[in-house]
């Protein structure tokens, strides 16, 4: 006998529909609100229009100008003040979650900001220990090194290079990029499904100094980072660094959870 509370599949249908389509319209209002900033419509520092009153602007309900702007708030744009209201942030530096692997173009772009590159070249050259320990390699394997200055607004904020097999080539010409995982998808064939990073502050140094027209003794972030394909084979090594300056990171931390007694635990394993 079937279940009198269990929903059919077609109302599932429905629930996962009506859900994808609440997610593309405040996809759609995160994108309106971002332009609206980058084209100056409000200050740093300006209260942004109560919900009610952008609700009745963009058309949409007050729930889905809530989640843009929950949106907004954690890629740093905004801060929602308690019972005060929304405002733009004093000192907006770009901003990029840690727990969403998405190349310095997207970051950039996703914060109203103009993308750019500087300076790009790539060559072949051989891999060293570093290079040849991340991707697996035996030193001297024939590598591909791609390296990018990266702007905002016109203004450099990155420095990248990023190395990868040389045998992952295709027999034909083909010209690399600006964008190292569009590249790979489309002309290799080698799809990038996750990364693993690691993070240190540093100085920029002598080396980079000149590319991003800082001191060589500002402050950076040095992001080394290993991506895998869907087999968890190495497919890339990138090394980025990141004016502080100009781009800050947010590392997103659910919890706290409730805390489990040793005795709670146990259960918990056993069942």
């Amino acid at each position: 006998m079937p279940d009198s509370n269990r929903p059919d599949d077609q109302s599932v249908g429905r629930t996962e529909t009506e859900h994808g389509r609440r997610s593309n319209v405040t996809a759609t209002v995160v994108r309106s609100l971002k332009r609206r900033l980058s084209q100056g419509e409000w200050a740093a520092g300006d209260r942004l229009p109560s919900e009610p009153t952008l609700a009745a602007e963009l058309g949409v309900s007050r729930v889905t100008v809530r989640a843009a702007l929950a949106q907004l708030e954690n890629d740093g744009i905004v801060n929602r003040r308690h019972g005060s209201g929304t405002y733009v942030n004093s000192v907006r530096p770009l901003v990029s979650s840690l727990h969403l692997n998405m190349g310095a173009e997207q970051v950039i772009r996703s914060t109203g900001h103009a993308p750019g590159i500087a300076e790009m070249s790539w060559r072949q050259t051989e891999a060293d220990e570093e290079i040849a320990d991340r991707l697996g390699l035996d030193v001297g394997t024939p590598v591909v090194q791609l390296y990018r200055v990266r702007t905002a607004d016109g203004v450099p904020v990155t420095v990248s290079c990023d190395y990868f097999p040389a045998s992952f080539l295709p027999e034909q010409t083909a010209t690399l990029g600006p964008s190292l995982y569009s590249f790979l998808s489309s002309v290799c064939g080698i799809e990038v499904t996750f990364g693993i990073a690691t993070l240190e502050p540093a100085l920029v140094g002598a080396t980079h100094a000149a590319a991003l027209g800082v001191e060589s003794e500002e402050l950076c972030l040095v992001i080394r980072q290993v991506d895998y394909d869907s087999a968890e084979q190495p497919v890339s090594y990138s090394v980025e660094y990141h004016l502080a300056s100009a781009l800050s990171f947010q590392l997103v931390r659910h919890g706290p959870f409730p805390v489990r007694s040793a005795g709670q635990q146990a259960r918990a394993v056993q069942e």
